[in-house]
């Protein structure tokens, strides 16, 4: 694991979680509105995954560009509020953006993201 930790400080790169505050606006209507706030900065090993890999690890997702980010299990929290992801200014799906989308899967000390980028 140590191999891993030293790999992710050295080719990682930063990747930037976008967390929302959601206000209920109307609560008749269930209606909310979603204020974004500052993103926090963590670094990750990032690797671009192609089509056929998108639609093994990611079922119903075809024709997106996807992206597999390997994180210290320390930001399991932070990626679970995530209102969406940004790498390299490309954004991408968060956890609750889209809720259900974003594919979280913990591995030892560290954490698997799927996702892929917003229309």
């Amino acid at each position: 694991m140590q191999e891993l930790e030293e790999i992710i400080k050295q080719e990682g790169k930063w990747i930037k979680i976008v967390l929302g505050k959601s206000i209920i606006t109307d609560p008749e209507e269930q209606s909310t509105k979603t204020t974004l706030i500052n993103p926090i900065l963590i670094k990750g090993l990032v690797t671009e995954l192609t089509a056929n890999q998108l639609r093994w690890k990611m079922f119903g997702i075809e024709n997106q560009q996807g992206m597999e980010i390997i994180v210290d299990k320390k930001y399991k929290n932070i990626i679970q509020m995530s209102q969406k992801i940004i790498i390299d200014n490309i954004e991408f799906v968060g956890y609750l953006g889209d809720i259900g989308k974003l594919q979280v899967k913990e591995e030892g000390n560290y954490l698997k993201i799927y996702t892929f980028r917003r229309n």
